[in-house]
């Protein structure tokens, strides 16, 4: 028979099937072995009674022939010898003379029968120790897993993927190819020239952001390129701001496309913040400045102040008047009369001309009126004390020409 094809219907007997027929079609994508996922897979275990065990529920596929159990099968096992050990087996058996497939016993032995008449599986080996009463799990070894004396029925069968094998290396070959051609194309690109450019560009990244010790000797009138430094307690610098020399930390940026430099400084002692202004070429042409700030209530202390330098505020007028609010109804105001006529001052007093309760000190400077004829050089000066809700001001005016009064300064402070 060089080819088959299977089932067809019958004509006036013409196509006859037998057993033979149908074992030739399951055992074409059946293999022959146990059927794992069905019940216990004809487990073989210990009875945990003396010398039984017995076979679980399960189904076996041995040449296309099928072999179905729904029951556990309790099986003895022969007597142990008194002089020596032995090893028996358990065997699913398909016999064509008897026209049926089922467990047997084989006591002391362990071979596998397959013929044109006879096939075995191997289930499990027993070892029956001399003298022996009970057979145990730990006696029993299960054989099938094993392909050469069992294995497992499955719907394929020792699949051959060569040729999928062969196509992936083909393909991994050829990608292989590819990177090698595109990565010696990007180290010709990338000549000595380029490849120092990149390490520069992230040398500049990393003075930006990893942080760099400030050494001892350093001016700080040098840093002028952008990046993190600190300074410890014990290191002697120059350039910091006056009274700071303790552990600080310096920030220095830059604008793109100017030559301007911003140095911020951070003291660690007094917790005070510092910055200064200043170009590549020209240095820093803006001394340090104290930045201020209030405390969570929006009160600034008088010591975190000074007034010194340059005139803060000034008017031209015969007339000349200054004046400020200072809350919903508060207000202080100072009038002059200039060139050659009397100066004039009233202070603490309101807007709506209630009385303010002001300290104590210093007295000499409040309601008080003053009467100067200003004819020639050197100018007086003036100082007013003014109340104000929940503190006091300090400011002084000074009369530098005929007609010119220049407020000087102002000082902020509480009352208590």
């Amino acid at each position: 028979m060089t080819q088959h094809s299977f089932p067809w219907n019958d004509v006036n007997g013409d196509r006859l099937y037998d057993a033979e027929d149908f074992m030739r079609f399951f055992a074409a994508f059946l293999k022959t072995g146990i059927v794992m996922s069905f019940e216990d897979g004809l487990r073989v275990r210990s009875a945990q009674n003396g010398m039984n065990i017995q076979i679980g529920k399960g189904s076996g596929v041995i040449d296309g022939n099928s072999y179905m159990n729904d029951e556990d099968i309790a099986i003895q096992v022969n007597v142990a010898s008194s002089l020596q050990n032995r090893t028996d087996s358990i065997v699913l058996r398909m016999d064509k003379n008897a026209r049926d497939t089922y467990i047997a016993y084989k006591p002391s032995d362990t071979t596998v029968v397959r013929n044109d008449i006879i096939y075995e599986l191997l289930l499990a080996k027993i070892s029956v120790k001399a003298n022996a009463t009970q057979i145990t799990d730990a006696d029993i070894t299960d054989m099938r897993s094993d392909p050469t004396v069992c294995g497992w029925s499955t719907p394929f069968d020792n699949i051959n993927v060569d040729g999928i094998v062969d196509q992936y290396k083909s393909v991994f070959a050829q990608a292989d190819i590819d990177f090698q051609a595109w990565f010696q194309n990007l180290k010709n690109q990338l000549d000595d020239n380029q490849a120092a450019n990149l390490q520069n560009q992230i040398d500049a990244v990393n003075n930006v952001i990893v942080q760099k010790a400030i050494p001892a000797g350093a001016s700080l009138d040098d840093y002028k390129t952008e990046g993190e430094f600190s300074k410890s307690t014990s290191t002697v610098v120059t350039g910091a701001p006056e009274g700071v020399t303790g552990a600080f930390r310096l920030s220095v940026r830059t604008i793109l496309g100017s030559s301007g430099i911003f140095q911020m400084l951070y003291d660690y002692a007094t917790r005070a913040v510092y910055y200064r202004i200043g170009n590549t070429s020209l240095g820093f042409n803006l001394s340090w400045q104290k930045t201020v700030t209030s405390d969570e209530t929006g009160i600034a202390k008088v010591e975190k102040l000074e007034v010194s330098d340059n005139p803060v505020y000034g008017v031209t007028t015969n007339n000349g008047w200054y004046e400020e609010r200072l809350g919903e109804n508060y207000y202080r105001w100072t009038q002059i009369f200039t060139v050659g006529a009397n100066i004039a001052a009233a202070t603490g007093s309101l807007y709506n001309s209630d009385t303010l309760t002001i300290p104590a000190a210093p007295t000499g400077a409040v309601n008080t009126n003053r009467t100067v004829t200003i004819s020639a050089a050197p100018w007086p000066c003036w100082t007013g004390y003014f109340a104000t809700a929940g503190g006091f001001r300090l400011f002084s005016t000074v009369v530098r020409s005929y007609g010119q009064v220049t407020l000087e300064a102002v000082l902020y402070g509480s009352k208590n």
